[in-house]
């Protein structure tokens, strides 16, 4: 009869074999024989952490780094529970993820045995396929469990990748009461020996059909005034073909933060297109027809701005989900990004000469009174830090953006021409929690020092997590904007309730960072001005060490200084 034990080693040894290598494992009991049966293998390398939801978000930054899935391992009960956030995010922002979670046997499901709790579809809509996996018997046979596993890896890295669950019961005892130390199973079959996976499956893209783009060519071909929006999850191997259609049809390009054209120097590039829009007049000026590669975008005025029916608006995309927040999307294409840029090639277009050349002065103009307004600024600004970490993070660094501020900052504040390295950020559901294990994640993956901006109470809510920076192979290094509480509720109408803003939205903690840096051994650092932050930034970078840099602000003030900032800018000619 096959074993607990037997049965965890040919799932193992499976994973293996489609090149998964990376395990997380959570400390427990119930899932024994995973935890010995990767712990045995030859090509595993695992992470042991305590914390399950920081081993979740660890996870789904080895990822985000590498494109294939990191295998997370967890005893029955509440442990399941605590991978939640990490598999919402994972799921929907198309990232690859396999959880295998122990569990009782069904005997022992709702009768009061202790840590049983009801583990099956316990993520619902999320995973892309969540299996349960019964005891084994003595009919259980080697292939039905392998087609599982396949059947797993295959829809987490497919078409639309994402995160997937198989729920593991396990009777007593855990093992076998004589452990063999053996790295493959003790059953004979023919798989054990041709070391290749089972079943063979290969994602394609959904063939780009001419019926679909007849509409798009004819409004193309009459659009006066076009554009072209770059969100999140493009790949790179298509970001020349997107910047040669915008050449060909003389369209202006808005990159999203996290793609890499934010950063790039090109003529066709409005970089700072979000702060631009602060301008009442350009407000009144709107594009006739919209081309959206990739996911969703962070700015929320672009997102206003496009909020017009007038607009013909065509969301093309390499993975299936909905993307159409203002429900104003006429054509939706789920299909290869380079070959759609191929596939469009219209002959005579009657343009409006001066809609291309009209953002390029803009840009320009913006990105001068930003330099005028930040590049001599003494004291610690939010917008300061920013902009100066754009031009000081070495392109051997990825950078992570945290929600809420951090991610805007960066976006309205960076400049241009600087940086080159990976960015990337949490924005599938923009939660606050498992930041600081993503970019430890992220690390292990890319084998690249990582830069970090976060504030505090994303920093606070992920603690635990300092251990995995601190046992990361690359410095990471924290930039934490601490402005006791949540400096972006500041930006918002609740802003004007007096009698409940500060408790309930503003949430000052009184707390300082550097015991929590002295906690878990990191350096520490807290610079006072915007010089001792830059040296002591630029040090960071040629140390082998990871740090911990504390910036103290203000809520009140940093919000008078945007608001100076954004009249300075409606007010620019």
């Amino acid at each position: 009869m096959m074993t607990n034990l037997d049965v965890a080693q040919i799932i193992i040894e499976e994973l293996s074999r489609v090149g998964v290598t990376q395990f997380i494992i959570s400390p427990g009991s119930r899932s024994t024989p995973l935890t010995v049966a990767i712990a045995r293998h030859p090509k595993a390398k695992t992470i042991v952490h305590y914390d399950e939801r920081g081993a979740a978000f660890f996870a789904l930054g080895y990822a985000r780094a590498t494109r294939l899935p990191a295998v997370l391992v967890c005893t029955s009960g509440t442990a399941v529970a605590n991978y939640y956030p990490a598999v919402i995010e994972a799921s929907m922002d198309n990232i690859p993820m396999i959880i295998l979670s122990a569990d009782r046997p069904p005997e022992l499901i709702d009768v009061g045995a202790n840590q049983a709790i009801f583990q099956q579809n316990i993520y619902g809509v999320y995973p892309r396929l969540a299996l349960n996996l019964q005891p084994p018997v003595a009919e259980t046979i080697a292939t039905d469990i392998l087609n599982q596993v396949d059947g797993l890896f295959d829809a987490s890295t497919g078409a639309h990748p994402g995160p997937v669950h198989l729920n593991c019961q396990f009777r007593e005892p855990l093992l076998p009461e004589r452990i063999e130390s053996s790295d493959s199973p003790t059953f004979d079959a023919e798989w054990v020996h041709n070391n290749s996976k089972f079943v063979s499956a290969s994602p394609t893209f959904p063939p780009l059909l001419a019926k679909r783009l007849q509409p798009m060519f004819q409004n193309v071909e009459q659009a006066k005034r076009g554009l072209i929006i770059v969100g999140r999850s493009v790949r790179d191997e298509c970001i020349d073909s997107i910047l040669q259609l915008s050449e060909t049809l003389n369209l202006p390009v808005f990159p999203d933060v996290q793609s890499h054209l934010r950063f790039a120097d090109n003529p066709l590039i409005i970089n700072h297109f979000d702060l631009a829009l602060l301008s009442d007049d350009l407000q009144l000026l709107k594009p006739d027809f919209v081309i959206h590669f990739g996911g969703a975008f962070t700015s929320k005025r672009l997102l206003n701005y496009l909020d017009d029916t007038n607009i013909f608006y065509v969301s093309v995309k390499e993975t299936p989900e909905r993307i159409d927040p203002n429900h104003q999307v006429n054509i939706e294409l789920h299909t290869d990004i380079k070959e759609f840029c191929q596939s469009l090639d219209p002959q005579e277009i009657d343009r409006d000469n001066q809609w291309l050349p009209s953002w390029q002065m803009v840009e320009e103009q913006t990105a001068i009174s930003i330099s005028k307004l930040l590049k001599d600024e003494s004291q610690l600004t939010e917008p300061g830090t920013s902009y100066q970490l754009s031009k000081l993070i070495p392109s051997h660094h990825a950078l992570m953006l945290a929600n809420s501020m951090s991610i805007r900052e960066m976006e309205m504040f960076a400049s241009k021409g600087h940086f080159e390295g990976e960015i990337f950020a949490n924005r599938g559901s923009s939660g606050i929690d498992g930041l600081l294990a993503t970019a430890a994640g992220y690390e292990a993956g890319s084998e690249c020092p990582i830069t970090i901006l976060i504030g505090d109470l994303a920093f606070l809510h992920d603690l635990n997590s300092l251990q995995l920076i601190k046992t990361a192979q690359q410095p990471i290094i924290i930039v934490v904007v601490n402005n006791d509480g949540g400096g972006i509720f500041s930006f918002l109408p609740v802003r004007n309730e007096t009698d409940v803003f500060e408790p309930f939205f503003g949430t000052p903690h009184g707390l300082t960072l550097e015991h929590a840096a002295s906690m878990f051994g990191l350096a520490y650092s807290n610079p006072t001005d915007m010089d001792a932050f830059k040296t002591t930034y630029v040090k960071a970078t040629q140390q082998a060490e990871s740090i911990l840099i504390e910036l103290d602000s203000d809520r009140i003030e940093n919000h008078r200084f945007h608001q100076n900032i954004f009249e300075s800018l409606r007010e620019s000619p």
